[in-house]
């Protein structure tokens, strides 16, 4: 564009010549027309060449500008390269420095790793043994904090490790601190109902006279409470004042034994496993033993009323064997010997098979009983080696049942016999205490009579 204005007045001049060459006819007519063309050709070259200068004059300023920018972009490279090497020392530097600091890193890593895993181990352990601690039903709120702690991927700080530890310094103090507190209690119906509760240390709970265990968040009833000597122990402890000091049955073991304790089975149950023959045994003892129970009360009577009878020879008693036998003897005096001897020996064979009354009939039960135990002894292990034939020997649990029933019965037979054979022979002693004493009397009263007879013969 600038080339084509720059040449314009040189193209006016050959458009012109040629226009003269061509029409030279016309060149005299339109003399004017070229005069004004070339005045117009002249002014357009001078504005031409003033705006040419003008370009020259702001294009040498713009070059002088050019090279300035081009001087500072250079001085600017220089200053970048210069930063750049200084950059590039630091850089060595820094990258030899921070070797320097990976390497104690890694070391102190390895120790703080070491330190966090034996601390997450710690807190998992501590969650555990607090999850299953009794002492936590009374203080829920710590499990937050341990719980935390357990959970945690960061290295541990100084207050998370101070508090782990207070945690269990307060688990190992309140392990041996009797408390009394309220909870919630779950009945072996299912239902839950809030229960004063006591808690000794870390090993047992209580509410009433009923033992708890815990299962989770909630302390639960025994479905099967042990033996009443231990529940009510208690018992003792729920109604005990502060700083009153009760027994009770701790479970050490914090649930094991307590736990063996309510599965052992009680005494019914232990006589249901001796089935019929066990039934029989207790029903003859039983017998037995009002039989016994009679004869005593019976005796002790017998026993009484003679000895009232000694003081007083010579006013019989009807009521006694003895007063009996000095009436006979009264009401046969005037008789012979003989006849009084007879008399006699029939009065006391009839008292003295009544004294006797009963001792038979304990004899035969307290020989009957063990037998009756060897029954029962004898029919359980015919059950259970029929369980062995049927099942063989891989579960011991088929064969319990049998081996429970001989057992039981036998010990049922013993526990019969012995106190039938004991009482037995204490009425035998006594019976014969009574015995001897009528017939000394009975021997006494002959002895007079045949005095007397002699007497009155001489």
């Amino acid at each position: 564009m600038s080339f084509i204005n720059f040449h314009k007045p040189l193209c006016f001049v050959v458009i012109a010549t040629c226009a003269l060459c061509t029409s030279v006819p016309a060149l005299s007519q339109g003399s004017d027309e070229l005069m004004n063309l070339l005045n117009m050709v002249e002014t357009n070259k001078t504005v031409e060449a003033q705006r040419n200068a003008e370009r020259e004059a702001r294009f040498r300023a713009e070059a002088n500008q050019q090279q300035s920018m081009m001087e500072e972009a250079e001085a600017e490279v220089r200053r970048q390269e210069a930063l750049r090497d200084q950059l590039r020392a630091s850089f060595d530097e820094n990258e030899t420095q921070l070797a320097e600091l990976q390497t104690v890193l890694d070391r102190r890593i390895g120790d703080l790793g070491e330190l966090f895993g034996v601390f997450r181990q710690m807190a998992d352990d501590t969650e555990t043994m607090l999850i299953d601690s009794l002492i936590t039903h009374e203080y829920p709120e710590r499990m937050d904090v341990v719980s935390e702690l357990a959970e945690s991927t960061q290295v541990p700080t100084i207050p998370q490790m101070r508090s782990l530890w207070e945690a269990l310094i307060k688990e190992i103090a309140l392990s041996g601190v009797v408390s009394r507190f309220d909870a919630d209690v779950v009945q072996p119906g299912g239902e839950k109902a809030t229960s004063t509760v006591i808690r000794v240390g870390s090993f047992n709970v209580v509410s009433e006279d009923a033992y708890l265990k815990s299962e989770g968040s909630d302390l639960v009833e025994l479905p099967r409470q042990p033996a009443g000597y231990v529940t009510s122990t208690a018992e003792d402890l729920t109604s005990a004042s502060a700083n009153q000091e009760v027994g009770f049955y701790i479970d050490p073991s914090r649930g094991a034994l307590l736990g063996l304790l309510v599965q052992s089975p009680s005494l019914m149950e232990r006589v249901e496993q001796g089935k019929t023959v066990g039934y029989a045994i207790i029903i003859v003892g039983i017998f037995g033993l009002i039989i016994v129970a009679a004869r005593f009360l019976a005796l002790a009577r017998i026993e009484t009323r003679m000895k009232k009878q000694l003081k007083n020879l010579d006013h019989p008693d009807m009521n006694n064997p003895l007063g009996r036998v000095i009436n006979v003897y009264y009401e046969n005096k005037h008789l012979d010997l003989e006849t009084i001897k007879h008399k006699l020996s029939e009065v006391i064979f009839k008292d003295v098979t009544e004294i006797k009354k009963g001792l038979p009939i304990i004899k035969v039960l307290a020989a009957v009983a063990p037998l009756m135990g060897l029954l029962g002894t004898v029919t359980g292990m015919i059950g259970t080696f029929q369980a062995i034939t049927l099942f063989g020997t891989g579960d011991p649990k088929l064969m319990a049942g049998g081996i429970s029933q001989a057992l039981i019965t036998t010990v049922l037979g013993l526990c019969a016999a012995i106190p039938l054979l004991l009482t037995h022979s204490m009425l035998a002693s006594r019976v014969t205490v009574l015995t001897k004493t009528i017939g000394e009397q009975s021997a006494a009263l002959m002895s007079e009579k045949a005095e007397s007879d002699a007497t009155l013969k001489g």
